[in-house]
This record gives C-alpha cells, structure tokens and sequence, in this order.
C-alpha cells in the first residue's frame, strides 16, 4: 500500500459551554468556546487497491465498519465523486467518551488531508458543510483557530484573539476518569429532568464576556461555566470535592463536554508543578484515571504539516 499522509488530528475542550434551549427539531442550542490542543490522535492514511476502506486501531472500543473516519471518506465520495478507496492507521490518545471531540477531529482531518491530497478539490466552506453531516462538533476542527460555536455547535466565529494570548500564560492539564458518558444520553437527561439549567442566550453571552475579560486580564480565579457540570458534579461527588479544593488553592477546574473529561487551569505565576495537579486527581478519581498535561495552539495544525 501507498503512504500518503500522516496527520495529527487534536483534542479540544470547551472553555465555556452553555445549553441554551431545546430546538423544535429535538436538537439543544448551544453557545460554546472551543480550544484546540496540542494533544491529539495520529492517523495515517494509505491508498489501496481493495475496493473498500478498512481503519486499523489500537485500541479495542473503536468500531472498525462504522465510525466517523469511515463516515468520512464515505460523504467526500459521495460529494466529490472520488472512487479511490483507504486503509486508515488511527493511533489513538484522546480518551473515548471524555468529552475532548475525538471521532470528531478525526473525521474532520481526514477529510481536510484527502481533500488536499486530491489538489483541494472542496473549498473550506464546502468541507464544513459536508463535515455537519457527520457531526455537530466537527465544523471547529475545520476552522484553523479557536472558535466560538452556536446553534447546535455547527455555526462557529472565530475567538478573540486577545484570549488565546493570554491562555499561554496559564497551565493546562486534562482528565478522564475509567468511566465515560455517552453524550446523547446527557442530553436526554438533561431534556427530560433538568430544562431548570438552559441558560438564556443573553445570560449565557453576558457570561462568556465575563469569561474572556477574565482571561484577558489574567485573573487567578476565572469564571469557567458549563451546563453539564451541575448535574455531573452532583451525581459524582468526588469530582465535587476536587474541584472545590482546585478553587481554594487556585486551580480551575470545568468539565468540558458533556463529561466525563475535565480540565483544570492554573495561572502561571502560581508555579505549581505537574506532580500538584496528578496528586489532587488521583486522590479523588483513582489512580487509574488519564492525565495529559498539554497547551493551546493558535492555529489548528495543518493536517499535512507533518
């Protein structure tokens, strides 16, 4: 087989994530902050000459015939009326069901590098679009910087870069405890029992201002928010407990997603070392829970630049 590209394809998370309604297509709208990582999946893609795609993983829980890579070169055939066929090489590192957009940066890199692989044959607008029928979330993995997203996470502009600066000055570090949440499960429980928690789209934008003046002055304590973390929190108190102790000592500490993956922010200046953060999280999520320590990227890393 032919080598033709390998591509990293990174996790984010979700500064800021509000659930502001229920749509009458059954949907939710949301008004989210996503930054992408320099963390992330690498997948390598092969040209064969079988007439059908094939992904090979190396971890178990993927499903191998139907996944979002698949979904992918499946819709750029269909728009593009490409007949070459795949073997796809996923390394993965993003936790499954943490809430970090996994399978959907993976679907959304792949169809950005075999897009270029084939002399650009799709414009980035028409890559989004065809990327929204694969995923809510894959549009802000097509953009090429941090993005704000609402609707049902398909619409994004982009962040103010004012923020991303002064993201560098805070240290980043995420987790995933051994469990995950299905994130269309969240959201059943969340219409059907907690519709108390939608935030009004006014409320939720005056709190995503107050968010990014925060960073943007460099505050020790930031204002994180997601809807999510109520109903997460209080049904797994040990997170509860460390993110109050994160807050006494100075860390912030959010659920990106609708969980079970969190994140903590810590200013600089605090100069707490890696050991701080892994020694309150195993303490309360176990020791067997993922821990990445990890930054903000400006950009999204082009998909061939490796």
């Amino acid at each position: 087989m032919e080598e033709l590209a390998k591509v990293f394809s990174p996790a984010k998370i979700n500064l800021f994530f509000a659930v502001t309604g229920l749509r009458q297509d059954g949907y939710h709208d949301i008004l989210s902050a996503n930054c992408i990582l320099n963390f992330g999946d690498e997948i390598t893609i092969f040209r064969t000459p079988n007439g059908c795609d094939e992904i090979i993983c190396d971890k178990p829980f993927l499903n191998r015939k139907n996944n979002t890579l698949i979904t992918a070169l499946d819709v750029f055939r269909k728009k593009t009326g490409l007949e070459q066929y795949f073997s796809i090489q996923l390394k993965k590192f993003i936790p499954h069901a943490g809430g970090f957009g996994g399978g959907s940066s993976n679907a959304a890199v792949l169809l950005c590098a075999i897009n270029e692989i084939y002399g650009n044959i799709l414009t980035q607008k028409e890559l989004i679009d065809l990327s929204k029928t694969i995923g809510a979330d894959c549009p802000c993995f097509i953009y090429n910087i941090p993005n704000l997203t609402t609707g049902i996470g398909d619409v994004c502009t982009p962040m103010d870069g004012k923020v991303i600066s002064a993201l560098r000055n805070y240290s980043l570090s995420i987790f995933k405890p051994a469990f995950g949440v299905n994130t269309k499960m969240a959201y059943e429980i969340l219409r059907k029992s907690f519709q108390n928690l939608y935030l009004a789209e006014k409320e939720a934008n005056r709190r995503l201002f107050m968010l990014q003046d925060a960073i943007i002055s460099e505050q020790i304590s930031l204002p994180l928010y997601n809807t999510f973390s109520e109903i997460f929190f209080s049904e797994h108190e040990n997170f509860c407990e460390l993110h109050f102790k994160m807050k006494n000592t100075g860390i912030n500490m959010m659920l990106t997603g609708s969980g079970s993956g969190c994140f903590c922010l810590s200013h600089k200046s605090l100069e707490y070392t890696n050991n701080t953060f892994e020694s309150m999280i195993r303490q309360y999520c176990g020791e067997s829970t993922f821990i990445e320590h990890t930054s903000f990227v400006a950009n999204n890393p082009n998909a061939l630049s490796l």
